[in-house]
């Protein structure tokens, strides 16, 4: 009967201890105006410093008022409480637009369109071109690019439309490569790794050869992702080349997704490809398509969103992610970024990019041992 009384007592002060407390006003904020899009972590949002958070972000995905519930842990209590706060907009359109643009005499484009407007919450903010310009006329036009978002933020950049007839082909230019062995030399040290990036344009590629020229890591394409999905027709003899001779493997899929549904069946399929392999560096998700954003009918939360959303997934089953982009890209469309970057920068010595990255994919051209083409090379910094 003792025994049966101290099990009782033990379950009901387990259970007293585990129960969630709901507090009022224990939460101290910083700010309670937060801008749509971005990244706020709780931690950073509130002033007390003896406490955990269950969730890391603050949701600023709906304008306007919002009401939520945090939850956090103190001293192993549980707690909960409300947070009233405001989200607003207040960031102009994305023009992707220098000081000059130039088009080719009686091109067909509507230059609108072309010129890449994005914004972070509309997804068909309005752009237009203030100014005069004849496409069938050999000159230059002082016009000016106009993006309007519903929230009232206007972007507007001045710039020279340039219209010249079109250049002929030089076949004869000189073609330049880097030879891994200066990229060995340059960069090679006990916190770095040498890797490269292959797909299917690499062709049939010999990996004992890629090992012993110094190789140590590949980021290998496994597929494409248009409406239906497509494995990369080299990705079976790449990953298991690469793993049978000792070279860590990371993967990356080239998504043309413009749904979360979309995203969600790549991650799918991305998870069922890669089961059974030995997949040490990160997943990423390989979005590239800016050319046609105008008519995707994106905002960039809704780029970032499709790359979290392909991240978590990634994630909850147990792999590394990493965000893939530009310098220029990364700093445009994908900031804020939640995760390691794989910044692709093609300069030599010192990359002039101004945040974190996990790996730098410093050239297209790079020429390996065991591969007949031109290669990305990459550098992994641990």
């Amino acid at each position: 009967m003792k025994k049966i009384f101290l099990i009782v007592l033990l379950f009901f002060l387990t259970a007293c201890s585990i129960k969630k407390h709901v507090s009022k006003g224990k939460l101290i904020s910083k700010q309670s105006t937060f801008e749509y899009g971005e990244l706020y972590k709780l931690e950073d949002i509130f002033k007390n410093k003896d406490i955990t958070f269950t969730e890391q972000y603050l949701d600023v995905s709906n304008l306007g008022k919002n009401n939520i519930t945090i939850n956090y842990k103190r001293d192993n209590l549980e707690y909960s409480e409300n947070f009233a706060y405001n989200v607003v907009d207040t960031t102009k359109p994305l023009i992707w637009l220098g000081k000059s643009y130039t088009i080719y005499v009686n091109e067909d484009d509507d230059l609108v369109n072309k010129i890449i407007c994005a914004d972070n919450y509309d997804r068909h903010p309005n752009c237009y071109i203030k100014g005069e310009y004849d496409q069938s006329i050999i000159g230059s036009y002082p016009l000016t690019y106009v993006a309007k978002d519903s929230n009232g933020n206007t972007q507007e950049i001045d710039f020279t439309l340039y219209v010249k007839e079109r250049p002929v082909n030089n076949a004869s230019a000189i073609h330049e490569v880097l030879d891994i062995n200066d990229v060995i030399k340059e960069y090679k040290t006990d916190k770095t790794m040498i890797g490269i990036d292959v797909s299917k344009h690499q062709g049939v590629i010999d990996w004992k050869e890629v090992k012993n020229a110094g190789i140590e890591f590949a980021m290998i394409r496994l597929g494409i992702g248009y409406t239906n999905l497509k494995l990369d027709e080299q990705y079976i003899a790449n990953i298991t080349g690469a793993l049978n001779n000792n070279i860590k493997v990371g993967i990356y899929f080239y998504s043309y997704a413009t749904t979360i549904e979309e995203v969600k069946d790549q991650a799918n399929f991305v998870l069922k490809n890669i089961k059974g392999y030995d997949i040490t560096f990160p997943i990423a998700f390989d979005w590239e398509n800016f050319n046609g954003w105008n008519a995707y009918g994106l905002s960039l939360y809704d780029l970032r969103n499709m790359n979290d959303t392909f991240a978590d997934i990634m994630i909850k089953n147990g792999y590394k992610v990493i965000q893939y982009g530009s310098k220029n890209y990364l700093n445009a469309f994908w900031s804020p970024i939640k995760y390691d970057t794989w910044l692709a920068h093609y300069i030599t010595g010192n990359t002039d990019y101004d945040k974190d990255f996990k790996i730098w994919q410093i050239c297209n051209n790079g020429t390996v041992p065991g591969i007949n083409t031109d290669v990305d090379i990459d550098i992994y910094y641990n």
